[in-house]
């Protein structure tokens, strides 16, 4: 029977990092497991965003790493097939005093951490996204290094890829649960293969994770959202290259290399709202702040969903009393932007290595101390 180094369960942006990584390290027997395969889940519709623009250090810190990681990702990964990373920079609008005051501390933050983001006129933004409407908003924010990669499936695949080349295997197969010997985690029983044995087993399941951890007996503080994303015909001309939000309106666009926009309502009322009516507001508010979406029309849609924690942050490391167990969860949204970090600290963990970056406050003791991390950035 083959025993395996660990066991990475889930082979989206995250998994496929952490194996990634931990290849690098000298893990040659690691097994991917994912029922539907490589970014079959979350990850394959994610639109690719990566910004530094966050309100925790935690989440500058590891968005900044992330940042550096996809500026030479063909350096780092040597896909068969090159993959865009573009730094079109994030613009978000303010329409309110209060929000401006809010987001200084976010900004003073970012400065001090070697984020370049600043602050913008109406006319200085402009400049950036000709067609915004200046009377639409008081002040903006800007971060010229925040970047985008059009394809989430591309990105995926080629750290699977890399990971296979350093002896790593990957599998279709659905986990049922952990196999333990006490406290001790042992390997995973399949559907197919029945049960498959390791040293460590990683828990980078996306929106399984939460029920895989139960067999466990871990019980993860995740829920799930939903968000949907909008996608319009293609359009000849560059309308818009940074990713535009407003939080106060909520509001996000983003024009892919291909000339499609995609856009998004982010209104906490989107969960009643029909996909008729999502349209509508979405076509409404972003017309308010960029009237050449006049020009567009809504093609199609696609709903996913946040694995969100109560702080809207991530859990990442092991767990008090579960040896040899691993956690890379509850995203919240933002797996695809910090998966190069995660998946290096991670591996840096169970190799027994001191991370580049301080995750223990990501850790899942912070829901029993009362110690939640909030992140006001959420998009």
């Amino acid at each position: 029977m083959t025993k395996y180094d660990g066991i990475i369960v889930g082979a989206g942006i995250v998994g496929v990092s952490i194996a990634y990584h931990l290849s690098k390290l000298g893990y040659s027997k690691l097994l991917l497991i994912d029922k539907g395969g490589v970014a079959s889940g979350i990850t394959g519709i994610c639109p690719g965003g990566i910004r530094q623009q966050w309100g925790t250090e935690i989440n500058c810190r590891m968005a900044k790493a992330a940042v550096q990681f996809y500026e030479n990702i063909n350096t780092h990964l040597e896909p068969e097939e090159t993959i865009g990373y573009s730094s079109v920079g994030y613009m978000y609008t303010f329409h309110s005093e209060e929000a401006i005051e809010n987001y200084k501390k976010n900004k003073e933050l970012q400065n001090k951490l070697g984020i370049p983001t600043e602050f913008l006129t109406p006319e200085q933004a402009a400049e950036i996204v000709p067609g915004i409407d200046q009377e639409s908003f008081k002040l903006a924010s800007y971060c010229k290094t925040d970047g985008f990669v059009d394809d989430a499936y591309h990105v995926t695949q080629g750290f699977a890829d890399a990971a296979k080349r350093r002896g790593a295997t990957v599998i279709n197969d659905e986990v049922k649960k952990v196999l333990m010997e006490g406290q001790r985690v042992t390997g995973v029983q399949t559907k197919k293969r029945g049960e498959i044995h390791a040293d460590f087993v990683v828990n980078a399941a996306g929106l399984g994770s939460k029920e895989l951890a139960a067999t466990a007996g871990i019980n993860l503080p995740i829920s799930f959202e939903t968000r949907r994303i909008l996608y319009t015909n293609r359009i000849e001309k560059r309308l818009i290259e940074p990713l535009l939000i407003s939080f106060e309106k909520g509001f996000a666009a983003k024009q892919l290399s291909d000339g499609v926009l995609y856009m998004s309502y982010l209104g906490e009322s989107e969960k009643k709202l029909s996909s008729f009516e999502f349209k509508m507001k979405a076509a409404e508010v972003g017309m308010e702040i960029f009237p050449p979406l006049e020009q567009v029309e809504f093609r199609t849609h696609t709903d996913g969903v946040y694995d969100s924690t109560p702080d809207h942050q991530a859990i990442l490391g092991d767990v008090d009393g579960v040896e040899g167990y691993y956690q890379a969860v509850g995203m919240s949204g933002h797996g695809f932007m910090m998966a190069p970090i995660i998946g290096e600290t991670l591996a840096d963990l169970i190799d027994g290595k001191e991370p580049s970056i301080d995750i223990r406050s990501l850790h899942m003791n912070r829901f029993k101390e009362d110690k939640l991390l909030f992140e006001p950035s959420v998009v």
